[in-house]
């Protein structure tokens, strides 16, 4: 899969034949999903590339900084998970004072008409684009239909009992319930962040954890859970223990993850936290040893629950 990482700002040496979409795709939830599935299956059936074009940052950072969402998903991420789809191209739309004020033509013809010939272009419910939210699916078509494309409007894709929505992701993730968010990611939450220096109490009680810092992302509500670690091109089972640390008082929140068989040192890393299950809520004790007696608790159904994952035994958090 190409990626490119400023798509305005490509002179593109020939305009390929394209089905594409847009949209911000905050988690490319199963909802999303449906949508980028046929854009890669209407681009095989036309001979054409499979293209998504995506915003950086979220145009609500932008636009009306106060109401922005908490992000989901790091454009490092989407861009993996796009090419696990079987996309080809995946572009990034920079979106700053200038692309927010673009009018909807000029937005048309600069960032897709100039960039690619679009055979069919597929859209969600409500899709808007340009200055203000001018641009409607009307205009889309009448651009469309000067440039002998087809304008897709997909229908919004709805799983059984089950909401698929950024919105309702978020809510999900902040009381915890990583499980029910996976279910509608069809995949664990995904939280990324550089290690950095903590207070070392872990390692003195005998479980030395990394501190998560330089987060960009929705953190999960306070507990403890059972993560899939990515390090290094490998993965560890380990436990995160998200929150204030009542033990302790901290006044600020930590996010602490104690890596499973593993001894060496990864400060300034960058740490993949993939949150499987939720094991307990935040509890204060009244010394030690109590914390302490937890903790190997906490370690014993951690290492259960991720086991379980991975033989395809029923998991029960």
């Amino acid at each position: 899969m190409l990626t490119v990482y400023d798509w305005a700002d490509q002179i593109p040496l020939e305009r390929p034949r394209a089905v594409l979409t847009v949209g911000v795709f905050d988690g490319i939830h199963l909802g999303h999903q449906y949508l980028i599935k046929q854009v890669i299956e209407r681009a095989k059936a036309n001979q054409a590339v499979s293209l998504v074009l995506t915003f950086e940052p979220h145009p609500l950072a932008v636009i009306s900084k106060a109401s922005a969402p908490e992000v989901l998903t790091t454009f490092k991420h989407k861009a993996e998970i796009m090419e696990g789809l079987g996309l080809d191209i995946f572009g990034c739309l920079k979106f700053d004072d200038s692309l927010r004020n673009m009018g909807a033509q000029q937005f048309l013809d600069s960032i897709l008409g100039a960039m690619v010939k679009p055979v069919e272009i597929i859209v969600g419910p409500d899709f808007r684009f340009g200055r203000n939210a001018e641009g409607q699916v009307g205009i889309l078509r009448e651009w469309a239909k000067a440039h002998r494309a087809k304008v897709i409007e997909a229908e919004l894709q709805k799983g059984r009992d089950v909401i698929y929505s950024s919105s309702h992701i978020r809510g999900l993730l902040k009381i915890g319930l990583v499980d029910a968010a996976a279910l509608i990611l069809s995949r664990p939450y995904r939280l990324s962040g550089r290690v950095v220096a903590g207070q070392a109490r872990g390692r003195h009680l005998g479980f030395p954890t990394a501190n998560l810092g330089q987060i960009a992302q929705l953190v999960p509500g306070p507990g403890v859970y059972a993560v899939k670690a990515r390090l290094r091109g490998q993965v560890f089972d380990g436990m995160t223990s998200v929150g204030h640390n009542p033990t302790f008082a901290n006044q600020y929140r930590t996010v602490e993850t104690y890596l499973f068989d593993f001894e060496d040192d990864f400060y300034n890393e960058i740490l993949d936290l993939d949150f499987v299950g939720h094991l307990r809520g935040m509890v204060k004790f009244d010394g030690i040893e109590g914390l302490v007696r937890q903790l190997k608790n906490d370690e014993q159904a951690a290492r259960v629950l991720l086991t379980n994952l991975s033989t395809g035994l029923p998991v029960n958090n």
